[in-house]
């Protein structure tokens, strides 16, 4: 036997002192009566009456268990759900235009992201993000609309330089956490760490939550010049900007979250363990065992021990 809430027993330590308390007035009570008159001259004898403060003890430990929320046992009971939720956060930032993937990595970044919801079998939303992170689609399960929102992300266009992974991933789960239902957050990024450094903090809050983070890096780890309109980018000395793709930011939150990192997956089968192979909104079954509760026989207790204190308050008027 067990208590979902077991704070109410300790209305128990209150019953002795309720019965002495009723137990010490009904004694006064048949002293003061008799000054005036006997019970027989009533006409209102009740002997039993002596029994009522034990009525009253009963049925409040009866009330007392039966607040406690005792339960006892499972009964297996079939919950229909659906597939988790996914955040996906695609990171936009300048380095991300660097073309060492065959293409830019935004433009891979975009290919993977469209494979990933295409076959996702829950809601989806989408996270662009640079020095600070925004939410470009809240949770959705109008995929074609977050895949045309993929393809019209620029580098540079969130207008914060660098890469914030721990307000990105803050982000994700304040999404996540809109909705009951379960969901995890996939980072797209070349890895590239620019942030606020409340990493710690922010691993610690999604693993609170039961939430995995899971990261595709692309890019190459050789470095790579970034291309520009008006030719090669390069810094504030006129030097020119290198960016390499880096995995051991990433392999951090996603070792410590329970997700999976995985390194330019391009090859055909490379994002199955990410990809959820279930139809959009496709109902499944899971059998889920849930306690089942005993407060009908205490509680049951309590309402008859109250109404025979009632009755045996017969003859105290």
């Amino acid at each position: 036997m067990s208590f979902r809430s077991p704070l109410w027993l300790w209305m128990l330590a209150t019953v002795p002192v309720v019965v002495l308390f009723l137990v010490l007035r009904e004694r006064s009570r048949t002293q003061i009566a008799r000054r005036f008159a006997s019970e027989r001259l009533r006409g209102l004898a009740n002997p039993a009456r002596i029994l009522r403060p034990y009525a009253i003890a009963i049925a409040l430990v009866a009330f007392a268990l039966s607040a406690a929320g005792p339960y006892a046992g499972f009964t297996t009971v079939p919950v229909m759900g659906r597939e988790f939720n996914r955040v996906i956060a695609i990171d936009v930032s300048n380095s991300m235009a660097a073309e060492d993937v065959g293409t830019s990595r935004l433009a891979a970044a975009k290919a993977v992201a469209r494979r990933l919801i295409e076959r996702h079998g829950g809601r989806v939303a989408l996270i662009a993000f640079e020095g600070s992170a925004e939410v470009v689609s809240p949770l959705t399960s109008d995929t074609e609309a977050v895949a045309a929102l993929i393809d019209t992300l620029q580098p540079g266009e969130v207008g914060e330089p660098g890469s914030d992974f721990s307000g990105t991933i803050l982000k994700s789960i304040r999404l996540a956490e809109a909705d009951a239902t379960r969901a995890d957050v996939v980072i797209i990024t070349d890895g590239e760490e620019q942030g606020s450094g409340r990493l710690t903090e922010t691993i610690t809050r999604a693993r609170s939550r039961g939430i995995r983070i899971s990261a595709i890096v692309l890019g190459s780890a050789a470095g790579s010049t970034i291309p520009t309109p008006d030719g090669i980018l390069r810094d504030e000395s006129g030097q020119v900007v290198t960016t390499y793709a880096q995995t051991d930011v990433m392999e951090r939150v996603t070792s410590q979250t329970g997700g999976m990192l995985l390194e330019n997956p391009f090859a055909e089968n490379a994002l199955d363990r990410l990809i959820v192979k279930t139809t959009p909104g496709n109902a499944r079954e899971t059998l889920v065992q849930v306690p089942v509760d005993r407060y009908q026989w205490p509680l049951a207790l309590a309402f008859v021990g109250f109404f025979c204190a009632s009755l045996l308050n017969r003859g105290a008027e």
